[in-house]
Order: C-alpha cells, then sequence, then structure tokens
C-alpha cells in the first residue's frame, strides 16, 4: 500500500462531523507541541490520544482528523481553542482543559452556502478585508480548492 504522500489530494475523504467532540488537552500535549505548526500542536496530540484518529490539522475554524480508516473528519474550531493557540504560538503558555470541537451546522456544512437575498440575489454580506494575523500559524486555503490544498 502506498504512503500518504503518494495519494492524491481527491483520494481523501473528507465528511463533517455528525456531533460534537469533547477533547481534553493535558501538560503533556502542550510540552510536545511545536509553535505555528497546524498539525504538531497541542490539540493534534490530544486528538492522537483517542484510539479513532492518528492524524489531525487544526486551523483558524476548521480543524481535521483522519480515522483509522483514512477518511478525514471535519470540526468547527472553537474560538475559545484558537486563542489559546494563538497565545502559544507567540510564545505565551498553553492553558489545559477541556475544549469542545463542535459539528458543522446549517451553511458551515460541505456543500452548504448562505441562501441568496437581496436585490442582486448576493447573500448580503458586506466584503470586508481579512485582519492578518502576525507570527501565526498559516490560515487554511480559502476558495475552490481549499480541501484540494490542504492535503497535498
Amino acid at each position: 500500500m502506498s504512503d500518504r504522500k503518494n495519494k492524491r489530494p481527491m483520494d481523501y475523504a473528507v465528511k463533517d462531523a455528525t456531533k460534537d467532540l469533547t477533547i481534553t488537552i493535558d501538560a503533556d500535549d502542550i510540552k510536545g507541541a511545536k509553535r505555528r505548526k497546524e498539525n504538531s500542536c497541542a490539540v493534534a496530540y490530544a486528538l492522537c490520544r483517542l484510539a479513532v484518529f492518528n492524524e489531525a490539522r487544526v486551523y483558524r475554524n476548521i480543524t481535521y482528523a483522519r480515522k483509522l480508516d483514512g477518511t478525514w473528519v471535519r470540526f468547527r474550531t472553537p474560538d475559545d481553542l484558537y486563542i489559546e493557540l494563538m497565545v502559544f504560538d507567540r510564545g505565551g503558555r498553553m492553558q489545559t482543559g477541556e475544549y469542545i470541537l463542535k459539528a458543522p451546522k446549517g451553511s458551515q456544512r460541505l456543500g452548504q452556502h448562505p441562501k441568496p437575498t437581496g436585490k442582486r440575489l448576493t447573500t448580503g454580506k458586506v466584503p470586508r478585508t481579512p485582519h492578518i494575523i502576525e507570527n501565526a500559524r498559516a490560515v487554511a486555503p480559502k476558495g475552490h480548492g481549499a480541501l484540494k490544498a490542504l492535503f497535498e
């Protein structure tokens, strides 16, 4: 069987989580974590400690965890957890504790989009420039090829 690097990105099956997952981050996870690495952070280690997952990647809004059968499960990264990761990435101390990774709901699910409203059938959201945070992990790619780019 070929290893993970030889697989094409479209060979990966990404699915939304169906229920929330509570993880516990302990001191060993934080001690082994690397700063600014989405696959070597304390959350990834805490997820890999569970018997269900063997790899994880944590981004600002989304957390991906790979099951033992090779499928990826997609969770929403909670804001309090991401703030802890930002503090850790910038050289601070991360707090241990329990965090709840939420299952995507409604228009956050894969293949779902906000319903168009308004005069020109747009989503009604005002476009704004994103705030770029310096000295932190790379944010997950956006756009059409986002999932493909993540697993290359």
